[in-house]
Order: structure tokens, then C-alpha cells, then sequence
């Protein structure tokens, strides 16, 4: 398959992952899924290296960085996601592993803390940051509304192991640069954490947790910055920090459905699972719920690793 048919294939189920109402419409993305696991994962797995593996890290080149590898189809009729086969980490580039190992190591002081600035326009959202606290144990740290401000991330959030931001996420096309996610302005800051202003913190976190919209999009195909290898984006901004790992998502995602997922995932990573076993787990979780088993609910988040 050539690069423009695959891009083509990619940006085709994108489109399709959103729920319409209508059983047709709604299915429309089994085919071409099928056919990109048919393409990608199938001629691996007929090698047998595959075999007694429960966990893939992938590298995407190019538009790959856009598609949900966790929801690629096998089989006839109803078929097997990835995701119920493997847990799956996503790495920027091979180069990334490299870079980020070179830098010096932070240690957090505090455990989780969590922003919810918008919990009215975003009524999952409270709700969401209050299982946390519920989760997270004595040192969970919740902020929401006009207490979720800018200058309160920046004073609090280097020192916790886990920080979790439930809000508007916003993919700046023309410069990734300045895509931001949003908190309540504050002092001197205006509440959009933009990327470029994410890679001069120092934070301590071995996850970051961006429950937003587009929060894994980042320079190439679907904007209007060249393809590369190691995109700018949020993700990137957030490992560059010091994060060690960053949950973030590659489509405008829906309040309620991110909400469950992120209390199944909590669930099991507050007691001591792998963020990639958690992820799987909440994942599967909602793909066995009749409401929420289409895709668009669960696939679009993604773990992207530093290490």
C-alpha cells in the first residue's frame, strides 16, 4: 500500500468513528479497520513473533500518529479489537527514548492532584476529578472551577506524581505550538497552557493525564504544519517536561464516556497497576458496555511513553 491510500485509509476511519444514529452509518469503520489490521498487525503475527505477547509499544511514522491502533479489527462478524488482544503503548519516535533519557531526573514530593476548570460547560468533568479524589488516596489533591487556574498548576504541579487535567483541549493548526489545554486565568496568566509554555516546565510526574479533546494530535497530516518524525504537540511537551508517561487523545472526545473511562482507569492504576494495563482495562470495559462498545467512545485515548 502506497503512503497516500494508507492516509487516505486512516483519515477515512476517523471519520467514521463518530456515532450517528443509524446502524449502517454507525458500522461504517469496521471494514477499513479491518483491512489496516490486515495490513499493519496481521503479516507480524504471521511471523509468530508475536506470540505469548500481551503488550505492543508502537512507533508511528507519519499518519499512522492518527490512528487508533487499539481499536484495529480481526476476524469475521463482530471481530476482536487489538486492545482485547494486547495493551498498547505509543511512542513519538525511537529518537524521543534518547533524548528524554538524557535528562536530569525529578522526584515527586506529593501524590495526585487534578483541574477541572469548567465543570459547568463540562458537567462530567466535576464528577470525573471527584473519583479521583475519592481513588487517590489522602494526598489527591482536587481543583475545580475558578480554583483551577494556570498559576495554581504551575506552583503545584511539578511536585505530583500524577497530575490530571479534565477540560477544553485546543489543536492549534497553524503552530502546534500554541495548542493549549484550559485552565481558569488567574494573576498574570491568561489559562491556556499552550505546548511551547509545557516545555519549559519541570515537573516530577510519572503520568500526566490530558482528559481533553485532540490532546495527542500534534504537527502533520490533519494540520497545516509538514509531516515529521517527532511531531510538536502537547504529548511531546509534556514528556519533554519530565513526564514519564501522558494519556492523551486523538479526537474530540465526549464528556460522559471520558468520565467512565477515566474511573475504570483510575480504579485499577490507584492500586498499583501499569498505566498501559489500566488503559486496557478501562478500555475493555467500555467496549463491553453496549452504550459506549463503538469505538469512538474508548479508542481515541492513547498512552504515550518517554521511557
Amino acid at each position: 500500500m502506497g503512503r497516500r491510500d494508507l492516509a487516505q485509509r486512516v483519515d477515512f476511519v476517523r471519520g467514521t468513528l463518530q456515532p450517528r444514529g443509524s446502524p449502517r452509518l454507525d458500522s461504517l469503520w469496521r471494514a477499513p479497520l479491518r483491512q489496516l489490521h490486515t495490513d499493519l498487525i496481521a503479516p507480524i503475527e504471521a511471523t509468530g513473533l508475536l506470540a505469548r505477547t500481551t503488550r505492543l509499544t508502537v512507533v508511528p511514522h507519519a499518519e499512522l500518529h492518527y490512528l487508533p491502533f487499539a481499536a484495529l479489527l480481526t476476524g469475521r462478524g463482530a471481530g476482536r479489537f487489538l486492545v482485547e488482544r494486547y495493551q498498547i503503548t505509543v511512542t513519538p519516535s525511537a529518537s524521543v527514548w534518547l533524548a528524554l533519557a538524557a535528562r536530569p531526573a525529578a522526584r515527586a514530593t506529593a501524590g495526585m492532584i487534578a483541574f477541572a476548570p469548567r465543570p459547568t460547560a463540562l458537567p462530567a468533568s466535576g464528577g470525573e476529578v471527584a473519583a479521583i479524589a475519592r481513588l487517590g488516596g489522602a494526598q489527591a489533591r482536587v481543583m475545580v472551577g475558578n480554583a483551577a487556574t494556570e498559576t495554581a498548576f504551575r506552583r503545584d504541579a511539578p511536585s505530583r506524581r500524577v497530575i490530571h487535567l479534565a477540560t477544553y483541549g485546543v489543536l492549534n493548526k497553524q503552530n502546534p505550538l500554541f495548542s493549549f489545554v484550559e485552565l481558569a486565568p488567574g494573576g498574570a496568566d491568561d489559562g491556556r497552557l499552550e505546548a511551547h509554555e509545557v516545555f519549559g516546565l519541570r515537573l516530577a510526574a510519572d503520568l500526566v493525564v490530558l482528559s481533553a479533546c485532540q490532546t495527542g494530535l500534534a504537527s502533520g497530516a490533519v494540520t497545516d504544519v509538514p509531516a515529521g518524525d517527532d511531531w510538536v504537540g502537547l504529548a511531546r511537551a509534556f514528556l519533554s517536561a519530565g513526564a514519564g508517561r501522558v494519556l492523551a487523545s486523538l479526537w474530540p472526545v465526549q464528556d460522559r464516556a471520558t468520565a467512565v473511562l477515566m474511573e475504570q482507569f483510575y480504579k485499577r492504576y490507584a492500586v498499583g497497576a501499569d498505566p498501559g494495563v489500566a488503559l486496557a482495562a478501562a478500555q475493555r470495559s467500555l467496549l463491553a458496555t453496549p452504550a459506549t462498545a463503538n469505538p469512538y467512545y474508548w479508542a481515541g485515548f492513547e498512552l504515550v511513553s518517554g521511557r
